[in-house]
């Protein structure tokens, strides 16, 4: 976990008002309280994270990794909060993996000109896999909304090569053309001599459908694909896929204006890759150069009573743990849900609950909950409803009736829940800002 204290103590520092910079050294990033000449200072991030339609659970990974590492304070957006200016209270943006048309099609024209907009005013986004796909250049209905850099993807062929495992995760339509996905699970990057990801050095990250690039001549590759691992699952011939990404690029970093675009083939965030994870902190420390004004998060009014507080994570914790015996014994049925591009299995279920039960023992540690009473009453609800569903698909499961609809149904919910959960944990843990963000 050392790689994680570290980000702590330096987000720590922040949030008690000491000024920080960072620079470059030959282990990479180096944080200090000294100003050198190439030196930045450093600024406490507000991080939004989409969490709207097209995504799938991959979000978790960025809220995982952030919890560990002190970035507490953190905003849940859908669709709708970034076409209503939601991205005008922050100062980075993280796009995780889904279904990246569908992203597209629900942030339409307005959010992808706000999107813009935030960008160019100085912003940062980092996205990974379908975070990456979207922000690239293309004809394709509602993906030509996003032309942002004119970065290229090795993975389009216009005849589809064979698939040699795996047929449900290999490859989707792009127009008159495929996007395939020649391996999944860990590979082996290198990091190139560009900051923040600097100095040269080998490390794994996981790759579930990310794209391999070819960086415009304004970008700076940060890392490029460099072998496969024992881990490595082929869903092509072995060297198709060594000619389609080795030796192009996995991450890469694009100017837009005053802002700049972070985009990742693998899933930096995953949490079991921390030597990556920290590669994304370095990211958000090194770029974040334009924070937003303000006075940082108001506090939200705490539940009357600490034996309020008690009752609901109480509740919170009986629905959630009825819900994950139910899931628990979906897993042990063979079948999988096509919901929009994806396919989503039983094990995806447990990665929402999961995420909640982890974090109710802190929170009950902490005193009075920091949310309002609708919040808390809102967030029961989600519980109860997410709970009944859950019993409801494993009764149909049984039964061996159809089971699509109620997955996606479930799967709704159970982001909806996330999202109040984990809104309610960040209030109550994170401490008060500085008054003074700059």
């Amino acid at each position: 976990m050392g790689h994680y204290k570290k980000y702590a103590a330096v987000n720590q520092c922040l949030r008690q008002g000491e000024t920080l910079f960072v620079a470059g050294s030959n282990q990479g990033c180096r944080i200090s309280r000294r100003q050198t000449d190439g030196s930045r200072l450093v600024h406490l991030p507000r991080i939004g994270i989409y969490t709207g339609a097209g995504t799938s659970h991959s979000w978790l990974w960025f809220v995982e990794i952030f919890d560990r590492m002190g970035f507490h304070d953190l905003v849940f957006l859908d669709a709708a909060a970034i076409q209503e200016d939601g991205l005008g209270t922050i100062d980075v943006l993280m796009v995780s993996g889904g279904d990246t048309v569908a992203v597209a099609k629900a942030l339409g024209p307005s959010g992808a000109h706000r999107l813009r907009d935030f960008i160019a005013g100085g912003g940062l986004y980092v996205g990974a896999c379908a975070g990456a796909y979207l922000v690239m250049n293309s004809s394709k209905p509602h993906l030509n909304h996003f032309n942002f850099t004119g970065v290229k993807i090795t993975n389009l062929s216009k005849y589809l090569p064979a698939c040699r495992h795996l047929p449900h995760k290999f490859a989707q339509t792009y127009g008159c053309d495929y996007i395939f996905h020649p391996v999944r699970d860990t590979v082996q990057l290198k990091t190139t001599a560009h900051l923040p990801f600097a100095p040269e050095r080998t490390l794994d990250a996981p790759l579930y459908g990310g794209p391999g690039m070819v960086a415009p001549d304004d970008a700076q590759v940060l890392a490029w694909y460099h072998d496969f691992t024992p881990k490595t699952v082929f869903l092509v011939d072995r060297e198709l896929a060594r000619t389609t990404l080795m030796g192009r690029a996995a991450a890469l970093s694009a100017p837009l204006g005053k802002g700049r675009l972070y985009l990742c083939g693998p899933h930096f965030e995953h949490p079991r890759f921390p030597v990556a994870n920290a590669l994304i902190a370095d990211a958000i420390y090194w770029d974040n150069q334009h924070p937003v004004e303000g006075q940082g998060f108001a506090a939200p009014v705490p539940i009357s009573s600490e034996g309020d507080s008690r009752r609901l994570l109480l509740d919170i914790k009986r629905q959630t743990s009825n819900a994950r015996l139910s899931a628990n014994s979906l897993e042990m049925q063979p079948m999988r849900w096509l919901i929009g591009a994806k396919y989503y299995e039983p094990e995806k279920i447990r990665v929402f609950l999961e995420a909640i039960w982890r974090r109710l023992a802190p929170l009950e540690k902490r005193g009075p909950l920091r949310a309002t009473t609708e919040h808390a009453q809102r967030l029961l609800r989600c519980a109860e409803a997410a709970t009944a569903q859950v019993r409801q698909l494993k009764q149909q499961a049984e039964q061996g009736g159809e089971t699509t609809d109620l997955a996606q149904t479930l799967f709704g919910l159970l982001q909806r829940y996330a999202i109040s959960f984990l809104e309610l944990y960040f209030q109550t843990i994170r401490e008060p800002i500085p008054s003074s963000r700059s």
